[in-house]
C-alpha cells in the first residue's frame, strides 16, 4: 500500500468534514459486529504510549482484523505523521472529538495524558465506541466513579479494557485460584515494588524533546491538551498556564496531568495483586517519600529541556494500604535506584513468592510452606501463559465481537486500583491519613 503525505490543506479538510459528523447525535453512530466483521480503530494521543500501540496495532492488525482509520493528536505532525504511517485508509485530525463523531470507528485507543483519560472515555461510551483506555484509568476517584458509573449504564453495547496488560498473564488467576482454595491460609501482607534509575531525572528522558517556542505555530494546541476549558465529574481538568515545553513533552512530572510514579508505576502493580489476591477497597491509605535525588538543584542537560529541575512528584514514594480485615499491602517505587524488592504475598500458612525479570511480566510463582503452622506440606510452584499489550489489545477485539469474553481488566477492577492509588497520592501530597467508604463510595479523613 503507498503511503501518501498529508498536506496541511487536506489535514484542515479533514477536521472540518469530521466536525460536522461530531455535532450530530453521538449515539446513534455504534454498530453491532459480527465474529467477521472488521473492527475500526481510532487513535487518540500519540506521544510514547500512543505510538507505541499503533506500531504494534498496525501488525496485528490482519491476524485480529482490525483497522486503523482515524489518528488524533492535539500536535498536528504526530497525528499526520502517524497517518502516514498507517496508511492511506487513514485520516488526521487535532480534535478529539472527530473521532468521535466518525460513524466509520468503532473503538477507540486512547493515549493521552491522564488528566484528559476519564473525559474521553466517558464521551466515546456515550459515542457508541468501544475503549481501550492506557492506565491509570483516571486521574481523579471523581472521574474514575463517573467513567464507572457510564460504563456500567453502556455495558450491554460497549466494552471498556483498562491497559494494565500485565493482567493478561493467566498467572495471576492460578494464583488467585490457589488463595481462594485456602492454599496459604489467611493473607496478611503483600508486598512489591516497581524501581527505576537513570542520570537525566524521572521521565525528563522518556519520549522526544523539543525546542518549541510557539506551540501556534508549530501546529500544537496546548489550550486543548491542558483542557482548562473543559470539565468531567464536576471538576476542571487542568489550569490554563502559559506555554511550557516540559510540561508537554515531561507531563508525568507534575501533578496536574499525573500522579507520579503512584500512577504510572503501581498502578501496573497494585492491579495484578489485586487480581491475584482478590482484594476489593482500601481501608486505610498512607503515602510517604520525597524528590531525594532530582530536586532543584538538578540541572536537567540541554537536550531534554535544560534549567533546574522542578518536577513536583516525588522519585522516592512508598504507600501502605490497609483492607478490612487485612491484608496490608506496601508498595514502593524508586526512581534512584533500580534494585527490585522481593514481590510476596505472604498468609498465615504459606508466602507466594513471584518471579518476574519485569515488574509487569509476572512469569513464576513460587508457593513456600510456613513450618510453623506445619498446614502446607509442600512447596508448589505456578507457571502461566506469557501475556503482553498485543494479547491485551486481542483481548478487546474478541469481547467486542462476543459479549461472552472476560476483559482482562475491566472498569470494575481498575477502580479498586484507582482509589487506593489516588487515596495514595492525596495522602502524599496533604499529609494526611485517608480512607475509602465502600458503601457510600467516599472519602474518609482520619
Amino acid at each position: 500500500m503507498t503511503h501518501h503525505p498529508v498536506s496541511r490543506r487536506d489535514f484542515l479538510k479533514t477536521s472540518a468534514a469530521t466536525a460536522g459528523i461530531a455535532a450530530l447525535s453521538p449515539g446513534a453512530y455504534a454498530r453491532i459486529l459480527g465474529a467477521n466483521d472488521r473492527v475500526n480503530f481510532g487513535m487518540i494521543g500519540l506521544g510514547v504510549m500512543g505510538s507505541g500501540h499503533l506500531h504494534e496495532l498496525k501488525k496485528q492488525m490482519p491476524k485480529i482484523n482490525v483497522d486503523i482509520i482515524q489518528t488524533c493528536d492535539v500536535y498536528r505532525k504526530r497525528a499526520e505523521k502517524s497517518a502516514a504511517f498507517v496508511g492511506a485508509q487513514a485520516s488526521p485530525t487535532q480534535k478529539h472529538e472527530d473521532v468521535l463523531g466518525n460513524s466509520k470507528v468503532d473503538a477507540v485507543l486512547i493515549a493521552t495524558p491522564d488528566h484528559w483519560h476519564a473525559k474521553i472515555a466517558i464521551d466515546a461510551i456515550k459515542a457508541g465506541k468501544h475503549v481501550y483506555l492506557e492506565k491509570p484509568m483516571c486521574h481523579t476517584i471523581e472521574q474514575a466513579l463517573e467513567l464507572a458509573k457510564v460504563e456500567q449504564e453502556n455495558k450491554d453495547k460497549i466494552r471498556v479494557q483498562v491497559g494494565v496488560q500485565a493482567t493478561s498473564f493467566d498467572l495471576l488467576d492460578k494464583i488467585h485460584d490457589h488463595i481462594q482454595k485456602n492454599g496459604i491460609g489467611k493473607v496478611v501482607l503483600i508486598h512489591s515494588s516497581y524501581n527505576r534509575n537513570n542520570t537525566v531525572g524521572p521521565w525528563r528522558d522518556y519520549g522526544d524533546w523539543e525546542d518549541i517556542k510557539d506551540p501556534q505555530a508549530a501546529g500544537l494546541d496546548w489550550d486543548k491538551w491542558l483542557g482548562h476549558e473543559f470539565t468531567c465529574a464536576g471538576q476542571q481538568l487542568a489550569p490554563k498556564r502559559e506555554w511550557d515545553g516540559r510540561r508537554f513533552f515531561q507531563f508525568r512530572c507534575y501533578w496536574d496531568y499525573s500522579g507520579g510514579a503512584a500512577t504510572d508505576l503501581l498502578f501496573h502493580t497494585l492491579t495484578q495483586l489485586i487480581k491475584a489476591a482478590g482484594l476489593e477497597y482500601p481501608e486505610r491509605v498512607t503515602a510517604s517519600g520525597g524528590v531525594w535525588v532530582f530536586n532543584r538543584e538538578h540541572q536537567v542537560p540541554q537536550k531534554r529541556g535544560g534549567g533546574a529541575n522542578n518536577q513536583e512528584v516525588p522519585d522516592m514514594y512508598s504507600t501502605m494500604i490497609d483492607y478490612p480485615g487485612g491484608p496490608t499491602v506496601t508498595l514502593v517505587s524508586c526512581l534512584d535506584n533500580d534494585t527490585p524488592s522481593p514481590v510476596v504475598i505472604e498468609g498465615h500458612d504459606a508466602t507466594i513468592h513471584i518471579k518476574s525479570d519485569d515488574p509487569e511480566e509476572p512469569m513464576q510463582a513460587v508457593i513456600e510452606p510456613q513450618k510453623e503452622t506445619g498446614r502446607i506440606k509442600e512447596k508448589i510452584i505456578l507457571k502461566g501463559e506469557h501475556g503482553d499489550q498485543n494479547k491485551h489489545r486481542a483481548n478487546l477485539v474478541a469481547a467486542i465481537r462476543d459479549p461472552k469474553v472476560q476483559l482482562y481488566c475491566p472498569v470494575s477492577l481498575a477502580l479498586k486500583t484507582n482509589v487506593a492509588i489516588t487515596l495514595g497520592v492525596r495522602s502524599f501530597r496533604e499529609r494526611k491519613v485517608f480512607g475509602w467508604n465502600a458503601t457510600e463510595q467516599k472519602v474518609v479523613v482520619f
